[in-house]
């Protein structure tokens, strides 16, 4: 029989998750699905508690496909200023693409990232 943490590490082996705090309280995951070779196309799944989750992607290699999928993702919100629900900040965070990883991006905005996965 397998042992249960060599069941885990192959069940996420190429899944990466994270837990966006702001004041104490969740209000976002973030997940990735990283490419098996590496230099396939990285899938970022932002969901915003309460509204639809988004999906943004990267692919190629040499650069930060994290936060060029996150930036994807923010573009695939669309409008993230009208509400209140999609707080412009975390969508301001993520759309920026070049120089921050996209989890420090978040952090100087504000929030608290806390990887699940």
């Amino acid at each position: 029989m397998t042992d249960i943490y060599d069941q885990h590490k192959a069940a996420f082996a190429q899944v990466s998750a994270y837990v966006v705090m702001l004041d104490g309280e969740r209000v976002a995951n973030i997940a990735f699905k990283f490419p098996r070779d590496g230099a396939g196309r990285l899938y970022a799944y932002v969901h915003w508690i309460g509204r639809e989750m988004v999906r943004g992607q990267a692919s190629g290699g040499g650069y930060d496909k994290r936060s060029a999928a996150c930036a994807s993702a923010a573009k695939a919100a669309g409008n993230w200023g009208e509400s209140a629900l999609w707080p412009f900040h975390f969508w301001k965070a993520l759309s920026l693409d070049g120089g921050t990883t996209w989890d420090r991006a978040l952090e100087v905005a504000g929030f608290t990232v806390l990887q699940a996965v």
